[in-house]
């Protein structure tokens, strides 16, 4: 009569609670002497051997019982958990549980860790094992208590319900960066990662979790690294997108990186349960973090024949892959040279043609595939097999003056650029010229000595020059420009 009585209670409440359309709890109205209130909170049990093992409080019961003048008592809890395939139930004795003594008035707090033997797999019955031990299905589970007198087995509480929604998702999908990508650093540290999330829970019911590793190189296996790799940086956020910024640690440049997030139901006390496949774990991504490609500068055009051209730019020690590109200036096809040299910025052109206008430009070919082009140097072929051969070294000793020689007074009619005239024991290949009747102004260029051959830029204003192409009359000065 009594198994029939609870059984009849036990339909009640689940058809009361289908009508009014929620899952949080459900009592039925006795006119019993104690109360059981039962409230689950994160972390949420995800089977029966949780509730058991777990040394998390997620199952809280608070049990009172509210005749304040009777004397104490002693009850036995019983519990009933039914999935969509599965009721078990507590046995009529629970090995490894006591008595639970109640004073009248007096509420009584147990959690999951007070009660661990009552889901012991030993004292439920109208389960299996694989249903004790895996993960609760896609359903509702419905956690049902009651309390028996324990001297005479009398129900003395309400049947109460407490039900749980559980869903299986899908993990979420990387998306930024996506795999194989290549980062490049600008300046301020500042990579976005982003993700898709694939669960059909509340976006703010969930918690995701982005972890990051360093890889050897671009051939190691990410998922392989994460088995043997701890993580140096994780964190959390309730958003699907992380700015791992300058307060983060540091990115190195030129270092392969693998990241991963892991969702996680976070549904604060509520009663709505995500649990997701691969535990949560998206896939792995990877990506190389590069520095920002860099052009050339101080591009330069030296040592100009009617047929070659010495192309020079600035040292770049972090860069070793360069493209010199040239044209005839007017020409819309560039012809590519490639230089694999650091320490030597520096091509020779060749096969120029005389007296024409060119402009060439220099590339840095950098190791994560992008590239930086210099700005465009435009330059002249002059008319002379080897303008760079007329340069005449420095032969002279320190404090002693060349011997004198007499120089032609006939001045000459006209100069141009790329022309060569001589100062004293220096030979300078003019690049700007006016003037004419023998008396110039402009620029050019010297080869001084300082250890080693040094270019140097200088201006003259209204020297005269001889038909012999020296200098006779006038100053030639240091150029800053």
């Amino acid at each position: 009569m009594q198994k029939y009585f609870i059984h009849i209670l036990s339909i009640a409440v689940v058809c009361i609670f289908t009508m009014l359309g929620t899952t949080v709890q459900g009592q039925i109205s006795g006119n019993f002497p104690v109360s059981i209130t039962p409230v689950i909170y994160p972390p949420y049990p995800s089977s029966i051997k949780y509730l058991n093992a777990s040394t998390s409080p997620s199952l809280v019961l608070t049990i009172t019982n509210k005749s304040v003048n009777a004397q104490n008592i002693n009850v036995n809890l019983a519990v009933v958990i039914k999935g969509n395939n599965f009721i078990a139930t507590s046995r009529s004795v629970v090995s490894g549980l006591a008595p639970i003594t109640l004073m009248g008035g007096s509420p009584v707090r147990l959690t999951n860790l007070d009660i661990a033997p009552l889901f012991d797999f030993n004292n439920l019955s109208g389960i299996t094992l694989s249903q004790y031990q895996n993960p609760f299905p896609q359903s509702k589970v419905v956690f049902g208590f009651v309390l028996y007198d324990a001297t005479t087995g009398r129900q003395v509480s309400d049947i109460v319900n407490y039900s749980v929604t559980y869903s299986v998702n899908y993990p979420p999908t990387t998306t930024l960066p996506e795999n194989k990508a290549t980062v490049i650093e600008k300046g301020i540290q500042n990579v976005l990662f982003q993700w898709q999330p694939r669960q059909s829970a509340p976006t703010n019911g969930v918690q995701y979790t982005i972890q990051l590793i360093e890889l050897l190189n671009n051939t190691q296996d990410p998922s392989s690294a994460f088995l043997t790799t701890k993580p140096f940086f994780t964190d959390s956020t309730f958003s699907n997108r992380y700015i791992y910024g300058a307060d983060n640690p540091p990115l190195l440049t030129g270092k392969v990186y693998a990241w991963r997030v892991q969702a996680k139901a976070y549904d604060n006390g509520g009663t709505l349960i995500s649990n997701f496949q691969n535990n949560g774990y998206s896939n792995f991504a990877s990506f190389n973090y590069f520095a920002s490609c860099k052009s050339p500068s101080e591009l330069s055009a030296d040592n100009i024949t009617k047929s070659t051209a010495d192309i020079s730019w600035a040292e770049m020690p972090d860069y070793s892959n360069f493209t010199v590109s040239y044209r005839k200036k007017g020409d819309q096809v560039w012809t590519d040279v490639s230089v694999k040299s650091a320490n030597e910025p520096t091509k020779s052109l060749s096969g120029l043609q005389p007296l024409t206008s060119y402009q060439v430009k220099v590339k840095t070919l950098c190791d994560d595939g992008t590239n930086a082009e210099s700005i465009i140097k435009d330059f002249k072929t002059s008319d002379q097999d080897a303008a760079a051969a007329v340069l005449k070294k420095v032969n002279a000793n320190c404090g002693t003056r060349p011997p004198k020689k007499d120089k032609q007074k006939d001045l000459i009619d006209a100069l141009k650029e790329q022309d060569i005239i001589t100062a004293g024991d220096y030979s300078i290949i003019i690049s700007e010229i006016s003037g004419q009747s023998g008396v110039f102004s402009g620029k050019g260029t010297i080869e001084v000595w300082l250890g080693k051959p040094f270019k140097m830029t200088v201006s003259f204003t209204n020297i005269k020059v001889n038909k012999d192409r020296e200098v006779i009359e006038g100053k030639i000065n240091p150029s800053n420009n």
